[in-house]
C-alpha cells in the first residue's frame, strides 16, 4: 500500500533532519551564519523592548517574522537555538507532507506525490536550512501553505481557499519580505480566467490591508514609505559591487566593503528612511549607466540558484567550513575552481557531494521532461502559477544567487519532477488532500 510509502518518506524526513540537528547539539555555532546574528538581536527587541531595531535605530531591512518565531525560544536559555531548531524540524517535517499534498492534488496521482515528497524529504538544502538561524525553512512552509490553498482556488472556485491563501501569503511576507513579489505573481495569475478583476482584488485587498500595519510602523518610526528596504540595500550591497568590479576590474569582495564604508559615512547621522533612499539612488543610477553589462551579470552569476546546496550540510555537520570566498571564487575562475576552493583534498565531503549532486540531477531531469511533456498541451493556472513562481524565485538572486534561495521553491520544483517523471494515473490514496 502507498500509503505505507508515504509513512517511510517522513520518517526518513524527520530522520535526516534530526541526525545533523544531533551533530550540532553541542557546536551551536555551526547553525549560526552572519545573517543569524540579526535575527537574534531583533528577536531580542522584541521580547525584551516590545521594538524593532538594532542599535537602536528602527529596522526597515528585515521584517518582524522570523524574529518573533525566535523570541518564543529566549525561554530556554542558553539553549534557545536548539528549541527554535527542534520546532523548524518539525514544521519542516510537515514542509514534506504539504508537498506530498501539493503534488497530489496537482497531478491527481497518489505516485507523483510520494516522488514530489521524497525529493522534499532528502534535499540537503532543506535538510540544512531545517537547524539553521536563518528565515530559509520557515518561509519555505508558509509560502508553500500558501501556494496550496491558491492553487486548490484555481481548481475548484473555492473562494475560502482564496481568502485563506492570502492571509498566510501576507504572513509569509512578515517572514520574508520577498514574498510580496511572489505575491505579485499569484495577482497576474488571478487576472487569468473566471471572475479575474474581481478575485484578483480580493487577494491583493486581503494582502495589502495586513501588510498595511508595517507600513505604517515604518512611516511613524524610521520616515520609509514601504514595507521594506530589501530591494534597494540588496542591489546595493551585491550588484552594484559586481559590476564596479566587472568595469574596473577590482575584486567585489573589496568593493563591498568599501560601499559599506560610504553607506556608513553618508547615512551615520540620518534616518533610516533616508539612508534606504539614497542606497536605492546609488544603484539605480550605478546599474542604469551600464543596464546590458549588468544583466549580462545578473543572468550569469545567478546561476548559483541551482547548485546542489550541498556544503550547507556539512558545514552544519562539522566536516567544512563556510565564509571562506568560495562564491567570488565560483564568479571570478568558474565552478571547478570553487571545487577545488572548498573541498581541497575533503574525499569524503566529495562523495557527499557527488551523491547529492545526483539526486538533484534526477530532480532536474524530471522538471525537463515535465517541460517537455507540455508542449503544445493546455497549460492549467495552478501549473502556470508555480511555474511562474519558480521562474522568479530563479530570476531574483543575481550577483546573490546562492542555492539557499531556491529553498522556497524546492517543493515545487519536486512536484514538477515528480510530474516529469510519472504518467497520470488514478490515485488510490482517499481522501481528498483538500476536500471541498
Amino acid at each position: 500500500m502507498r500509503m505505507r510509502w508515504f509513512v517511510w518518506i517522513l520518517l526518513v524526513a524527520a530522520g535526516v533532519r534530526i541526525a545533523v540537528l544531533a551533530c550540532a547539539w553541542n557546536h551551536g555555532q555551526r547553525v549560526l551564519t552572519p545573517d543569524s546574528a540579526t535575527y537574534v538581536q531583533l528577536s531580542h527587541s522584541l521580547a525584551g523592548e516590545l521594538s524593532f531595531q538594532i542599535d537602536d535605530r528602527p529596522e526597515i531591512n528585515r521584517t518582524p517574522g522570523y524574529p518573533f518565531f525566535l523570541a518564543f525560544s529566549a525561554a530556554w536559555g542558553d539553549s534557545w537555538w536548539r528549541a527554535a531548531a527542534v520546532a523548524q524540524v518539525l514544521l519542516d517535517v510537515l514542509l514534506v507532507h504539504l508537498t506530498f499534498l501539493l503534488g497530489w492534488m496537482l497531478l491527481d496521482n497518489d505516485r507523483a506525490g510520494l516522488i514530489a515528497a521524497a525529493f522534499q524529504a532528502v534535499s540537503p538544502l532543506a535538510v540544512a536550512a531545517s537547524v539553521r538561524m536563518l528565515s530559509d525553512s520557515v518561509f519555505a512552509f508558509m509560502l508553500t501553505f500558501s501556494f496550496l490553498l491558491v492553487a486548490y482556488h484555481l481548481r475548484s472556485q473555492r473562494r475560502w481557499a482564496l481568502l485563506a491563501g492570502a492571509v498566510s501569503l501576507a504572513a509569509a511576507c512578515y517572514v520574508r519580505p520577498v514574498g510580496i513579489v511572489f505575491a505579485g505573481v499569484v495577482t497576474v495569475v488571478l487576472l487569468l480566467g473566471l471572475r479575474r478583476v474581481t478575485r484578483a482584488g480580493l487577494f491583493v485587498g486581503i494582502v495589502a490591508a495586513c501588510l498595511a500595519p508595517w507600513v505604517a510602523r515604518n512611516v511613524i518610526t524610521a520616515d520609509f514609505a514601504g514595507f521594506s528596504s530589501f530591494g534597494g540595500d540588496s542591489a546595493y550591497q551585491f550588484a552594484v559591487p559586481e559590476l564596479i568590479a566587472v568595469n574596473e576590474g577590482e575584486n567585489p569582495s573589496e568593493v563591498r566593503d568599501e560601499l559599506k564604508g560610504l553607506d556608513i559615512r553618508q547615512n551615520a547621522a540620518r534616518s533610516p528612511g533616508e539612508g534606504a533612499r539614497f542606497r536605492f539612488r546609488y544603484a539605480l543610477e550605478a546599474i542604469g549607466e551600464h543596464p546590458w553589462r549588468y544583466a549580462g551579470i545578473h543572468l550569469k552569476e545567478g546561476l548559483g540558484f541551482f547548485l546542489p546546496g550541498s556544503t550547507d550540510v556539512l558545514e552544519v555537520c562539522g566536516v567544512t567550513t563556510g565564509s571562506r570566498g568560495t562564491l567570488d571564487v565560483l564568479h571570478k575562475e568558474g565552478l571547478l575552481a570553487a571545487w577545488r576552493h572548498y573541498f581541497a583534498d575533503n574525499v569524503q565531503a566529495m562523495v557527499f557531494a557527488a551523491c547529492t549532486i545526483g539526486i538533484l540531477a534526477l530532480q532536474y531531469l524530471g522538471v525537463v521532461l515535465c517541460l517537455v511533456r507540455r508542449i503544445g498541451r493546455s497549460v492549467p493556472a495552478e501549473a502556470w502559477l508555480l511555474g511562474l513562481i519558480v521562474l522568479t524565485a530563479a530570476l531574483l538572486p543575481g550577483p546573490s544567487g546562492l542555492p539557499r534561495y531556491r529553498i522556497p521553491v524546492e517543493p515545487l520544483l519536486g512536484v514538477a519532477a515528480a510530474a516529469g517523471l510519472t504518467r497520470k494515473r488514478r490515485t488510490e490514496l482517499t481522501p481528498r488532500p483538500c476536500p471541498g
